[in-house]
């Protein structure tokens, strides 16, 4: 009956090993954001690049899932938007950091080691495809909703967009894929090498920078973020694909666990970008520490 907390339980002591090693100054944030950039920009993009690559080029991308994970996210976006401007009254920048916080995951550094661990390799398929809808759809039209066209389309949006290794690395083993074209053994066993790497040291990262916030007092913005986030998104991911009806019962649940984790680890960033940082940086604490109840207890209900 408690199997799901041998899958929960590791990943969030992992967690903690990062938090505790910064706080108690073993190791620098500095460190811990240091090793954050070589998961994001080598291993996770190696781990993608290679399961990809494995995968039939018709099978890698399903429209369906894109379809069914968007609408459920951008439905919690336009939630979690509409609920700060209207019954909160926050400003527009504000509004469009909650609707964001509660639609996107870190699907990177929290998702995919956990849905790794439950159901193998089916993650990196659902990996692929939350990855694709987060930073092709959701993240930008954030960023063109909050900042109003400031710093231009190409400089604001497309070129970070553009030059996100994950993407990258997707797009560049989608197109090997499609016309047939191997690898040298060398170089993908060399790949197969690194990407182990990225899920437990991810974890460690998050860990290690959250550790770097501070908490402030609970409000109900970041309550409401936090509920969006670890409750309403994943429902409306269910939802969705509930109504798709086509999508097979292990990548079904795959979806809905990353729709389940807490936000990016950059919700921070944001936060400071757009004149709310002290909320952002408490709905990221808390969702994160939250998160290992919520996500046992959807384990708990849908056993694999």
């Amino acid at each position: 009956m408690w199997a799901f907390l041998g899958v929960t339980l590791p990943v969030y002591l992992i967690i903690a090993v990062g938090f505790a090693a910064v706080k108690a100054g073993y190791v620098k944030t500095e460190d811990m954001r240091a090793l954050g950039r070589v998961v994001l920009r080598l291993c996770i993009p190696a781990t993608l690049f290679v399961a990809i690559l494995k995968v039939p080029a018709g099978q890698a991308v399903r429209w369906d899932f894109l379809l069914a994970y968007a609408l459920g996210s951008l439905s919690v976006f336009a939630a979690g938007i509409a609920f700060a401007r209207l019954a909160l009254g926050r400003t527009r920048q504000a509004s469009v950091l909650s609707g964001l916080g509660s639609s996107s995951s870190n699907s990177g550094f929290m998702g995919f080691p956990i849905v790794a661990l439950v159901l193998g390799d089916v993650a990196l398929q659902a990996f692929s495809m939350a990855l694709i809808v987060e930073n092709i759809l959701m993240i930008p039209l954030a960023m063109l909703l909050a900042d109003g066209g400031r710093g231009g389309l190409w400089t604001g949006v497309l070129r970070p967009m553009l030059t996100n290794p994950l993407l990258i690395a997707v797009a560049a083993a989608l197109a090997l894929s499609l016309m047939s074209v191997p690898l040298p053994q060398p170089l993908f066993r060399a790949l197969e090498m690194v990407a182990p790497v990225g899920p437990p040291v991810a974890l460690m990262a998050v860990g290690g920078s959250i550790a770097a916030l501070s908490f402030a007092p609970l409000r109900a913005d970041v309550g409401a973020v936090v509920a969006g986030k670890l409750i309403l998104h994943p429902l409306a991911v269910a939802a969705a694909f509930a109504v798709a009806g086509s999508l097979p019962a292990d990548l079904a649940l795959a979806g809905i666990l990353f729709a389940a984790v807490p936000m990016m680890s950059i919700y921070a960033l944001f936060g400071e970008r757009w004149g709310a940082e002290s909320m952002a940086a408490s709905a990221l604490l808390l969702a994160t520490a939250l998160s290992f109840f919520s996500v046992s207890a959807l384990l708990w209900l849908h056993p694999t």
